[in-house]
């Protein structure tokens, strides 16, 4: 079998391209030198977490982390290719990702897969979006927009968190902390985005 590869720069600190190879037994990367820099064998795997994790820059970023007994390994398809510029290298990730998944369910039956934010973080999230959403539900009734005209200014200001609702419940959904089967379940995380 065919190892996959993955490669990427990470930030403006490394002097090159990383390399990630899947092998069926383990992950392994290696320096822009080509040096080994490590090896994550799948059966020292705990946990896998996939997570489409959007940034300022970065708005289709999507991570893999895994987690074992004693370090993490976190990688992303966004290459660094200079300030503020990040190319997605999504079609190498996600077959990366597959290789992965699947050699850590065969190699560590007890490894736990989930998909989306962690808990905490999600709630937390979620509870900071409902308090902004209900001042926004607040300004909307009770500030206009234009002297006036407080109808007119009720209807531009509903009409701008009415548009950003979609974005809101789409976060809520494909975000939200779950277990996935890696033989089944695997593809429906990976297009939750």
């Amino acid at each position: 079998m065919q190892a996959i590869e993955y490669r990427r720069r990470a930030s403006i600190q490394e002097k090159g391209e990383t390399l990630w190879r899947a092998l069926p037994d383990r992950l392994e990367y290696y320096a822009p030198d080509g040096t080994l820099r490590g090896t994550v064998p799948y059966d020292k795997v705990r946990k896998v977490r996939l997570a489409f994790a959007p940034g300022r820059l970065q708005t289709q970023r999507y991570l893999m982390e895994l987690t074992g007994t004693r370090s993490q390994v976190v990688l992303s398809n966004m290459h660094f290719k200079g300030f503020g510029d990040f190319e997605d290298r999504s079609e190498p990730f996600f077959a990366l990702v597959r290789e992965v998944v699947a050699g850590v369910d065969r190699a560590s039956p007890a490894a736990v897969f989930r998909a989306g934010e962690k808990p905490a973080y999600y709630f937390l999230m979620l509870a900071f979006l409902m308090a902004v959403f209900g001042l926004l539900g607040l300004i909307v009734v009770t500030l206009p927009l234009v002297p006036g005209n407080v109808g007119l200014s009720v209807i531009v200001k509903a009409g701008i968190i009415l548009f950003s609702l979609p974005l809101l419940f789409s976060w809520i959904i494909h975000a939200r902390p779950r277990r996935f089967d890696p033989e089944t379940g695997l593809e429906k995380v990976i297009v939750a985005r």
